[in-house]
Order: structure tokens, then C-alpha cells, then sequence
């Protein structure tokens, strides 16, 4: 992944990250949940169908045709999550995320009528580590590794001298949205003959296939009008 994307860019967290273990584990129900499924509806479609990941025109056209679908998914997916019952440890009575949260409204008060004191550098420095990897030696030796501590940058030296803790770069990969490649009046246009031709609210990954390979016959001609040779 980093020899692909390149260093510094976050594209993978080596060894067990001591803040993100609840996320990753959430992550991990997420794409068994649905997001694997849209992953080889798009890998079908780039190794049959024409979908060239690297070209921002057919990025563009992924995002027009199923973008609402995927948000769609991923509500439907939070829906069944929040509702499924969880196992808890023992002496707690099993419940389901939502459970638990209206449960600790009653317990423990709304939240929002209160105000929580400001935490110091410290406290948020230690929030949501798991102290358990931390205090493994071997682990925490290969994360390290994997992990180096970079020196601020020097305009940043005078700036913030007394927050060592407080990283300097977050890591992030920025996703630009691609240009539409086409006019309003052709898009309009494209939706309309989609609309006659293939049941663009089907569920079925293959109605979505035709929808693409119908859009993407479309787009071409399309294109080639507002490109002629």
C-alpha cells in the first residue's frame, strides 16, 4: 500500500493502533455488513464491464449512477446495527446499541444538558488509548518501528513549543469530487433514457450492472458528440 499511494498519507495503520481498536472493529462489521459487497460490484465492473478506476470521467459516472444507493445501504445497514442485541459481559443483560443508549439516557441524564469541563492536553492525549497494547512491550516495539515520531516541521517550532503530544500532521487522504464531464442538458438527457431502459431503483447487483453498462454506452456517445473527431 505505500510503495502504491505513497508514504504520509495514512493508507495503512501498521500493527494495532492503541487509539482506533473500536473503530477497526466496527469497520470490520461495516464491510461484512455491506461494503464488500459493493467492492465486487465494482471490481466486476472494472475487470468486464469498462470501469477504469483511474480515469476521474468514470469516478464521476459511479458517483451519479450509485452514490444514493450506496447512502441508502449504509442507512439501511446502521438501521440493522443499532437494532441488533449485543452480547455483554457477564452481569449485564444483553441489548442492542440503541437499547443501551436509551437505557443510559435514563441512567444517566440526557446528554447536551450539561456542559463537561474542558479537557486538559493530557486528558486528551490519553483518550480512547488502549492501555492494554500500550503496556505491550513487543507491540508497542513494532509499532514504533513501523511508526517513527517526525519532527515538527521548523515553522511549527515556535508555534507550539509546549504541546509535544499534539501531532503536528494528521494523517488524511483527500478525495476531490470529479468535474462531470458532461452538460446539464445531456445529463438530463441521460436520465431520461436510463429511466426508459433499466429499473434504476432495483436493489439486484445485476439490474445495477445493466444500469452501468447502459450509462456508460450512453456517456460515450455523448461524448463523442461534445468531442468530435
Amino acid at each position: 500500500m505505500i510503495e502504491f499511494r505513497g508514504a504520509g498519507r495514512g493508507s495503512y495503520i501498521f500493527g494495532m493502533s492503541i487509539h482506533n481498536t473500536q473503530i477497526e472493529r466496527l469497520w470490520f462489521d461495516v464491510t461484512r455488513g455491506f461494503g464488500q459487497i459493493w467492492k465486487n460490484f465494482f471490481i466486476d465492473l472494472e475487470i468486464y464491464h469498462g470501469l477504469n478506476p483511474r480515469n476521474p470521467v468514470h469516478i464521476w459516472l459511479l458517483h451519479h449512477l450509485f452514490l444514493q444507493s450506496i447512502r441508502a445501504d449504509a442507512a439501511l445497514w446502521v438501521e440493522a446495527w443499532n437494532s441488533h442485541t449485543m452480547q455483554l459481559p457477564r452481569g449485564q443483560t444483553n441489548a442492542s446499541p440503541r437499547e443501551m443508549f436509551v437505557f443510559s439516557m435514563v441512567e444517566n441524564g440526557p446528554r447536551g444538558f450539561s456542559v463537561d469541563e474542558l479537557q486538559d492536553d493530557e486528558e486528551a492525549a490519553g483518550y480512547g488509548v488502549d492501555w492494554e497494547a500500550l503496556n505491550d512491550n513487543p507491540l508497542m516495539a513494532h509499532f514504533q518501528e513501523q511508526n517513527p515520531a517526525e519532527p515538527p516541521p521548523p515553522e511549527l517550532n515556535d508555534l507550539q513549543p509546549f504541546t509535544p503530544n499534539v501531532p503536528h500532521r494528521m494523517s488524511e487522504v483527500l478525495c476531490e469530487a470529479p468535474n462531470c464531464p458532461l452538460t446539464d442538458e445531456l445529463v438530463r438527457e441521460l436520465d431520461r433514457v436510463l429511466a426508459e431502459r433499466v429499473d434504476l431503483f432495483s436493489t439486484q447487483m445485476g439490474v445495477r450492472r445493466l444500469v452501468w453498462q447502459e450509462a456508460f454506452s450512453l456517456c460515450s456517445h455523448f461524448y463523442g458528440t461534445l468531442n468530435p473527431a
